[in-house]
């Protein structure tokens, strides 16, 4: 599989991540550590060479899970992860002053059984006050002493992002897009760019809706608590029959192109402007092939045009 450049740093990765937080455990799960290592060699087997976790997935377990599996694999995986402001949905934030941020580095690797990140994002932006120049100091102070190679911001706006980078380069951010939603994203996308920032992409598959599978499949897998989320009672709820409408749109130009509807949304990601790599997960590797294929997935100006049309009206950021 083709492989980008993160920023300056030296660190490549390939077109399609695979998505760590999928690794689980969830609230009501014991840790499955051989299920986590048969996805992650799945995913070396098809050209895959890095996944994304955060300190926030599953209150800190998504780390050790996956810490616990990659010291079962023989390979060279590349890891990235994220520090919170505060705890999320799913618990798991160490706080953005300084050496709230120089711990929380600390923790991950601990974690995650590693002497360094290859990418380490700010997850989301603070709301308490920290300043953003001391919190991203702090990250430039991680890539100096080697702790990590590449630092980057998550869910932050453009004029964060060009604000920090006039301080210390931005090597990657991460960034939500998908046929559903988020396409107020992309001109930002572009600009990062533009800049020589890697964008790399979470929730390409809309959170599997784009997945093909029916309403009811997409409702049934997720848990309880996200449930009660403003993400699951909009995208799943009052716009469910829109979403699921780009969703029968894509069917017909997907089986034209011999591939499938998670295939076509995924390379659809791939194809915009800026975009680096989108992160794609599993929780069994099933999917594993279906996606990694989709790097490779050609989709000629008149099919994007195609696609496009399906793309419902813009919204706004939640």
């Amino acid at each position: 599989m083709d492989r980008r450049e993160v920023g300056s740093s030296g660190v490549a990765i390939s077109r399609i991540g695979l998505g760590g937080y999928e690794l689980g455990p969830e609230q009501d799960e014991e840790p499955d550590i051989a299920r986590a290592v048969q996805v992650i060699e799945t995913a070396i087997e098809n050209g895959i060479n890095w996944l994304d976790t955060s300190e926030n997935y599953l209150d800190t377990h998504n780390e050790e899970v996956i810490g616990a599996a990659l010291a079962q694999v023989d390979d060279e995986f590349l890891v990235a992860s994220k520090v919170a402001p505060r705890p999320g949905v799913t618990g798991g934030g160490s706080g953005f002053r300084r050496d709230q941020v120089l711990s929380a580095c600390r923790g991950s690797l601990q974690r995650l059984g590693r002497d360094h990140l290859d990418v380490y994002f700010l997850h989301w932006p603070d709301e308490t006050g920290v300043p953003l120049e001391e919190t991203w100091g702090a990250m430039a102070e991680l890539a100096d002493t080697g702790l990590v190679r590449a630092i980057g911001l998550s869910n932050y706006t453009i004029e964060d992002v060009e604000r920090c980078h006039a301080k210390r380069p931005v090597d990657a951010v991460q960034v939500g897009l998908n046929l559903c939603y988020y396409h107020e994203e992309l001109p930002s996308i572009a600009r990062c760019g533009e800049l020589g920032i890697a964008a790399t992409i979470f929730e390409p598959l809309a959170s599997g809706i784009l997945s093909g599978k029916t309403l009811e499949q997409v409702r049934a897998a997720w848990p309880g608590r996200w449930r009660e989320t403003d993400w699951y009672k909009e995208e799943l709820g009052t716009k469910a029959e829109q979403n699921f409408a780009v969703v029968d749109g894509i069917r017909p130009i997907a089986q034209a192109l011999g591939a499938s509807v998670a295939q076509v949304a995924l390379a659809w990601v791939l194809h915009q402007e800026g975009v680096t790599a989108a992160i794609a997960g599993s929780r069994s590797g099933g999917h594993m092939h279906e996606n990694a294929r989709a790097a490779a997935l050609a989709l000629p100006g008149h099919v994007r045009d195609e696609i496009e049309q399906l793309i419902p009206p813009a919204r706004t950021p939640r």
